[in-house]
């Protein structure tokens, strides 16, 4: 007898549990144009994503924003763009810039490289620049780390198709 009710219970708690599960939705992965404060450095981002299909069990496309990047481009030459990839739950690009500085000497320049690295939840992020020694040793390495805000200033001016490729239903997946 006390088996049956532990069974039945045990099989309630199953049935409710799956009853009330909600249907699975793809995360909303970053799209439209935003602005970027960073002190006294005001821009703004046009926000582009390119996902593929992530395959899953070989039943249903997953559209997941790990299969995501995001092109990332800015209004202004105060800041960069790039491709983001989503990396341990922030979304990171970096570059480098040729001629990051001037030299104080010789009217040369130095490189810097520049990493990004923000939350689309949050809407915060990093700006990382740093700098190898330079300038025949005038300067020396240095990184500066600030922090900035984004927020969504309006949709992108042409619709985007977030997930291109078309996958083929059942067995194995062949996208195209």
């Amino acid at each position: 007898m006390t088996i049956a009710r532990v069974l039945a219970v045990a099989a309630i708690m199953v049935t409710s549990t799956l009853g009330f599960a909600g249907n699975a939705s793809a995360d909303q992965v970053m799209e439209g144009i935003y602005g970027y404060d960073q002190g006294d450095i005001h821009a703004e981002w046009t926000i582009y994503p390119s996902c593929v299909p992530t395959v899953g069990d070989l039943r249903d496309n997953l559209e997941l924003p790990v299969a995501c990047r995001l092109h990332v481009a800015p209004n202004t030459p105060k800041v960069s763009g790039g491709d983001a990839r989503l990396t341990g739950g922030q979304w990171t690009f970096s570059t480098t810039i040729k001629e990051g500085f001037p030299c104080p000497s010789d009217g040369g320049f130095a490189p810097v490289q520049e990493i990004y690295k923000f939350d689309d939840l949050t809407m915060t992020g990093t700006r990382s620049v740093s700098n190898s020694a330079a300038c025949n040793g005038q300067v020396g390495p240095k990184i500066v780390v600030s922090p900035f805000n984004l927020t969504f200033s309006r949709p992108l001016p042409i619709p985007v198709d977030r997930y291109p490729l078309y996958c083929d239903p059942g067995g194995l997946k062949r996208c195209r």
